[in-house]
Protein backbone atom coordinates (compact mmCIF):
# COMPACT_ATOMS: atom_id res chain seq x y z
CA UNK A 1 0.00 0.00 0.00
CA UNK A 2 1.17 3.40 -0.86
CA UNK A 3 -0.15 6.63 0.72
CA UNK A 4 -0.26 9.56 -1.35
CA UNK A 5 -0.59 13.28 0.64
CA UNK A 6 -2.16 16.21 -0.68
CA UNK A 7 -2.97 19.36 1.04
CA UNK A 8 -6.45 21.01 -0.63
CA UNK A 9 -6.31 24.95 -0.72
CA UNK A 10 -8.12 26.79 -3.19
CA UNK A 11 -6.92 24.98 -6.21
CA UNK A 12 -10.48 24.30 -7.82
CA UNK A 13 -9.03 25.07 -11.71
CA UNK A 14 -6.49 22.06 -10.76
CA UNK A 15 -7.64 19.72 -8.20
CA UNK A 16 -8.98 17.72 -11.60
CA UNK A 17 -5.92 17.05 -12.98
CA UNK A 18 -4.49 16.34 -9.45
CA UNK A 19 -7.01 13.88 -8.99
CA UNK A 20 -7.33 12.30 -12.10
CA UNK A 21 -3.23 11.71 -12.37
CA UNK A 22 -3.65 9.50 -9.18
CA UNK A 23 -6.80 7.68 -10.44
CA UNK A 24 -4.72 6.85 -13.39
CA UNK A 25 -1.71 4.92 -12.39
CA UNK A 26 -0.62 1.82 -13.06
CA UNK A 27 -0.27 0.85 -10.19
CA UNK A 28 -3.68 0.38 -8.08
CA UNK A 29 -2.77 -0.52 -4.03
CA UNK A 30 -2.56 3.02 -2.68
CA UNK A 31 -4.80 5.65 -0.53
CA UNK A 32 -5.44 9.12 -1.83
CA UNK A 33 -5.51 11.59 1.38
CA UNK A 34 -6.92 14.88 0.55
CA UNK A 35 -6.44 17.34 3.48
CA UNK A 36 -8.82 20.54 3.10
CA UNK A 37 -7.08 23.34 5.02
CA UNK A 38 -9.98 25.16 4.95
CA UNK A 39 -10.08 25.79 1.48
CA UNK A 40 -12.79 28.55 0.57
CA UNK A 41 -12.98 27.65 -2.70
CA UNK A 42 -15.16 24.58 -4.78
CA UNK A 43 -11.79 22.60 -3.72
CA UNK A 44 -13.64 20.82 -0.63
CA UNK A 45 -16.53 20.04 -2.35
CA UNK A 46 -14.38 18.26 -6.04
CA UNK A 47 -12.76 16.33 -3.13
CA UNK A 48 -15.92 14.85 -1.27
CA UNK A 49 -17.29 13.92 -4.88
CA UNK A 50 -13.89 11.83 -5.79
CA UNK A 51 -14.21 10.37 -2.13
CA UNK A 52 -17.76 9.03 -2.84
CA UNK A 53 -17.12 7.41 -5.84
CA UNK A 54 -13.61 5.91 -5.21
CA UNK A 55 -13.37 4.37 -1.27
CA UNK A 56 -9.29 4.77 -1.45
CA UNK A 57 -9.61 8.30 -1.54
CA UNK A 58 -10.08 10.03 1.91
CA UNK A 59 -10.72 13.13 2.65
CA UNK A 60 -10.25 15.40 5.75
CA UNK A 61 -11.63 18.49 6.29
CA UNK A 62 -9.80 21.38 8.95
CA UNK A 63 -9.57 24.55 9.87
CA UNK A 64 -7.11 26.63 7.66
CA UNK A 65 -3.40 25.97 8.77
CA UNK A 66 -0.88 25.73 6.61
CA UNK A 67 0.64 23.13 4.39
CA UNK A 68 2.84 21.63 6.51
CA UNK A 69 -0.20 21.28 9.17
CA UNK A 70 -2.04 19.50 6.08
CA UNK A 71 0.53 17.18 5.16
CA UNK A 72 0.84 16.25 9.14
CA UNK A 73 -2.60 15.47 9.83
CA UNK A 74 -2.16 13.07 6.33
CA UNK A 75 0.75 11.29 8.00
CA UNK A 76 -1.28 10.80 11.39
CA UNK A 77 -4.10 8.93 8.80
CA UNK A 78 -1.66 6.90 6.69
CA UNK A 79 -2.17 3.22 6.61
CA UNK A 80 0.63 2.49 3.60
CA UNK A 81 4.07 1.04 4.03
CA UNK A 82 5.25 3.45 1.84
CA UNK A 83 3.98 7.50 1.72
CA UNK A 84 4.27 10.08 -1.31
CA UNK A 85 3.33 13.85 -1.49
CA UNK A 86 1.69 14.99 -4.30
CA UNK A 87 0.91 19.04 -4.48
CA UNK A 88 -2.76 20.28 -5.35
CA UNK A 89 -1.39 21.95 -8.30
CA UNK A 90 0.64 18.84 -9.77
CA UNK A 91 0.24 15.48 -11.02
CA UNK A 92 1.98 12.05 -11.16
CA UNK A 93 3.27 10.56 -14.74
CA UNK A 94 0.64 7.26 -14.76
CA UNK A 95 3.83 5.03 -14.04
CA UNK A 96 4.87 7.20 -11.26
CA UNK A 97 3.86 5.06 -8.00
CA UNK A 98 4.71 1.54 -9.99
CA UNK A 99 8.09 3.14 -11.44
CA UNK A 100 9.39 4.52 -7.43
CA UNK A 101 8.03 1.33 -5.74
CA UNK A 102 9.82 -1.63 -8.27
CA UNK A 103 13.07 0.39 -8.04
CA UNK A 104 12.53 1.28 -3.82
CA UNK A 105 11.89 -3.09 -3.30
CA UNK A 106 14.53 -3.38 -6.33
CA UNK A 107 17.29 -1.95 -3.98
CA UNK A 108 15.82 -2.39 -0.62
CA UNK A 109 15.99 1.67 -0.89
CA UNK A 110 14.20 4.00 1.94
CA UNK A 111 13.53 6.85 -0.15
CA UNK A 112 13.35 6.81 -4.31
CA UNK A 113 13.87 10.25 -5.86
CA UNK A 114 12.68 10.76 -9.78
CA UNK A 115 13.05 13.72 -12.25
CA UNK A 116 10.68 16.31 -12.47
CA UNK A 117 8.89 18.87 -15.22
CA UNK A 118 7.76 22.14 -14.49
CA UNK A 119 5.63 24.53 -17.10
CA UNK A 120 1.57 25.22 -17.36
CA UNK A 121 0.68 21.38 -19.26
CA UNK A 122 -2.71 19.75 -18.28
CA UNK A 123 -1.34 16.47 -19.53
CA UNK A 124 2.22 14.45 -18.94
CA UNK A 125 4.55 15.69 -21.68
CA UNK A 126 5.86 12.50 -24.19
CA UNK A 127 9.47 12.62 -23.44
CA UNK A 128 12.09 9.72 -24.24
CA UNK A 129 14.88 9.60 -22.02
CA UNK A 130 17.43 6.74 -21.55
CA UNK A 131 17.26 5.89 -17.55
CA UNK A 132 19.73 6.49 -15.66
CA UNK A 133 19.64 5.33 -11.64
CA UNK A 134 21.95 6.14 -8.71
CA UNK A 135 22.20 4.10 -5.32
CA UNK A 136 23.57 6.10 -2.92
CA UNK A 137 24.10 6.74 1.18
CA UNK A 138 22.52 9.09 3.18
CA UNK A 139 25.93 10.71 3.32
CA UNK A 140 26.67 10.67 -0.81
CA UNK A 141 23.23 12.21 -1.76
CA UNK A 142 24.37 15.19 -0.36
CA UNK A 143 28.07 15.44 -1.45
CA UNK A 144 27.04 14.54 -4.68
CA UNK A 145 24.55 15.92 -5.16
CA UNK A 146 21.52 14.42 -5.77
CA UNK A 147 19.53 15.51 -2.72
CA UNK A 148 16.86 18.09 -3.83
CA UNK A 149 15.27 19.87 -0.37
CA UNK A 150 11.32 19.43 -1.90
CA UNK A 151 9.01 16.92 -0.02
CA UNK A 152 7.60 15.53 -3.43
CA UNK A 153 8.90 13.97 -6.34
CA UNK A 154 9.86 10.54 -3.91
CA UNK A 155 8.79 7.65 -2.45
CA UNK A 156 9.56 7.37 1.44
CA UNK A 157 9.31 4.26 3.64
CA UNK A 158 6.89 5.08 6.54
CA UNK A 159 9.17 4.30 9.23
CA UNK A 160 11.19 7.92 8.44
CA UNK A 161 8.57 10.13 9.64
CA UNK A 162 8.44 8.80 13.09
CA UNK A 163 9.47 11.44 15.57
CA UNK A 164 10.19 13.44 12.38
CA UNK A 165 6.88 15.30 11.10
CA UNK A 166 6.92 18.86 9.07
CA UNK A 167 7.40 21.71 11.32
CA UNK A 168 4.27 23.84 11.32
CA UNK A 169 4.00 27.83 10.70
CA UNK A 170 7.20 27.88 8.55
CA UNK A 171 7.03 29.62 5.23
CA UNK A 172 9.81 27.43 4.13
CA UNK A 173 8.93 24.07 5.65
CA UNK A 174 10.63 21.79 2.75
CA UNK A 175 14.16 23.00 3.67
CA UNK A 176 13.29 22.50 7.80
CA UNK A 177 12.80 18.53 7.19
CA UNK A 178 13.58 17.28 3.74
CA UNK A 179 17.10 16.81 4.70
CA UNK A 180 16.31 15.12 8.05
CA UNK A 181 14.95 12.41 6.34
CA UNK A 182 17.77 12.31 3.83
CA UNK A 183 19.68 11.45 6.81
CA UNK A 184 17.38 8.65 8.21
CA UNK A 185 17.63 6.74 5.71
CA UNK A 186 20.13 3.99 4.89
CA UNK A 187 19.90 3.83 1.62
CA UNK A 188 18.82 6.50 -0.83
CA UNK A 189 18.11 5.63 -4.96
CA UNK A 190 18.08 8.40 -7.52
CA UNK A 191 16.39 8.02 -10.89
CA UNK A 192 16.56 10.67 -13.87
CA UNK A 193 13.07 9.34 -14.92
CA UNK A 194 10.75 12.56 -15.01
CA UNK A 195 7.63 11.20 -13.22
CA UNK A 196 6.52 14.25 -11.37
CA UNK A 197 4.48 17.41 -12.70
CA UNK A 198 5.52 20.97 -11.29
CA UNK A 199 2.31 23.47 -12.14
CA UNK A 200 3.63 26.77 -12.67
CA UNK A 201 1.06 28.70 -10.44
CA UNK A 202 1.10 32.28 -9.74
CA UNK A 203 -0.98 32.21 -7.39
CA UNK A 204 0.85 29.59 -5.19
CA UNK A 205 2.14 30.42 -1.66
CA UNK A 206 6.04 30.46 -3.48
CA UNK A 207 5.00 32.49 -6.24
CA UNK A 208 3.95 35.20 -3.65
CA UNK A 209 7.16 34.80 -2.04
CA UNK A 210 9.00 36.82 -5.21
CA UNK A 211 6.84 39.78 -4.42
CA UNK A 212 7.15 39.68 -1.07
CA UNK A 213 11.08 37.90 -0.09
CA UNK A 214 11.37 36.61 3.06
CA UNK A 215 14.08 35.14 4.68
CA UNK A 216 12.78 32.32 6.70
CA UNK A 217 14.77 29.64 4.75
CA UNK A 218 17.98 31.13 6.85
CA UNK A 219 16.62 29.72 10.22
CA UNK A 220 16.26 26.28 8.52
CA UNK A 221 20.16 26.35 7.11
CA UNK A 222 21.46 27.52 10.58
CA UNK A 223 19.68 24.45 11.87
CA UNK A 224 21.00 22.13 9.52
CA UNK A 225 24.83 23.54 10.38
CA UNK A 226 24.06 23.41 13.59
CA UNK A 227 23.20 19.67 13.56
CA UNK A 228 26.23 18.60 11.79
CA UNK A 229 28.47 21.00 13.72
CA UNK A 230 27.37 19.33 16.90
CA UNK A 231 27.79 15.60 15.90
CA UNK A 232 31.50 16.73 14.35
CA UNK A 233 30.56 15.35 10.98
CA UNK A 234 32.85 17.97 8.78
CA UNK A 235 32.07 17.21 5.60
CA UNK A 236 28.12 17.41 6.30
CA UNK A 237 28.68 20.80 7.56
CA UNK A 238 30.80 22.50 5.47
CA UNK A 239 28.11 20.99 2.32
CA UNK A 240 25.38 22.61 4.32
CA UNK A 241 27.50 25.90 4.49
CA UNK A 242 28.03 25.86 0.53
CA UNK A 243 24.83 25.61 -0.19
CA UNK A 244 23.31 28.11 2.34
CA UNK A 245 25.89 30.33 0.65
CA UNK A 246 24.90 29.23 -2.64
CA UNK A 247 21.10 30.36 -1.34
CA UNK A 248 21.98 33.54 -0.14
CA UNK A 249 23.87 34.05 -2.97
CA UNK A 250 20.59 33.90 -5.46
CA UNK A 251 18.70 35.59 -2.57
CA UNK A 252 21.29 38.76 -2.79
CA UNK A 253 19.94 39.40 -6.43
CA UNK A 254 15.76 39.93 -5.31
CA UNK A 255 15.16 43.22 -6.26
CA UNK A 256 12.31 43.14 -3.71
CA UNK A 257 14.48 42.90 -0.90
CA UNK A 258 15.00 45.75 1.67
CA UNK A 259 18.17 47.77 2.19
CA UNK A 260 18.16 46.23 5.40
CA UNK A 261 17.24 42.48 4.50
CA UNK A 262 20.09 42.94 1.49
CA UNK A 263 22.67 44.03 4.25
CA UNK A 264 21.84 40.55 6.32
CA UNK A 265 21.76 38.69 3.96
CA UNK A 266 25.26 39.47 2.59
CA UNK A 267 26.08 39.47 6.45
CA UNK A 268 25.47 36.42 7.03
CA UNK A 269 26.77 34.90 3.40
CA UNK A 270 30.55 36.37 4.85
CA UNK A 271 29.81 34.45 8.37
CA UNK A 272 29.43 31.10 6.59
CA UNK A 273 31.88 31.75 3.64
CA UNK A 274 34.47 32.36 6.60
CA UNK A 275 34.18 29.22 7.96
CA UNK A 276 34.42 27.39 4.39
CA UNK A 277 36.57 28.89 1.87
CA UNK A 278 39.48 26.81 2.98
CA UNK A 279 37.41 23.13 2.88
CA UNK A 280 38.46 20.95 0.95
CA UNK A 281 34.86 19.72 0.34
CA UNK A 282 34.12 22.74 -1.48
CA UNK A 283 34.40 22.79 -5.31
CA UNK A 284 36.52 25.22 -6.70
CA UNK A 285 34.15 26.85 -9.62
CA UNK A 286 32.06 27.72 -6.41
CA UNK A 287 35.19 28.80 -4.04
CA UNK A 288 35.53 31.55 -6.75
CA UNK A 289 32.36 32.55 -7.44
CA UNK A 290 31.95 33.21 -3.71
CA UNK A 291 35.46 35.12 -3.64
CA UNK A 292 34.55 37.15 -6.16
CA UNK A 293 30.84 37.80 -4.56
CA UNK A 294 32.68 38.26 -0.98
CA UNK A 295 34.48 41.41 -2.36
CA UNK A 296 32.13 43.08 -5.29
CA UNK A 297 28.67 41.51 -4.21
CA UNK A 298 26.55 44.20 -6.68
CA UNK A 299 29.22 42.91 -9.57
CA UNK A 300 28.43 39.49 -9.22
CA UNK A 301 24.93 39.77 -8.90
CA UNK A 302 24.46 41.34 -12.19
CA UNK A 303 26.24 39.25 -13.76
CA UNK A 304 24.36 37.00 -12.78
CA UNK A 305 21.14 38.32 -13.97
CA UNK A 306 22.08 38.81 -17.30
CA UNK A 307 22.49 34.90 -17.71
CA UNK A 308 18.91 34.39 -16.98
Amino acid sequence: MISIIVPIYKVEDFIHTCIESVLNQTYSNWELILVNDGSPDNSPEICDEYASQDQRIKVFHKPNGGVASARNLGLDNITGEYVTFLDSDDFFHPDYLESLLNLGIQYSADIVQCGFIRGVEKTFPIINKEQEIKVVDNYDVFLKGYAKIIVWGKLYKKYLFEELKIPENKLFEDDFITWRWYYKAKKIVVTNKLLYYYTDNNESTMAGYEKKPRLDFMEAYEERIEFFKNISEKSMEDYSRMHFCKALLLTYENKMLTKEQRQYVFINFQKNWSNIKYSKYIPIHLKTLFYMFNIAPKSVSYILSLKK
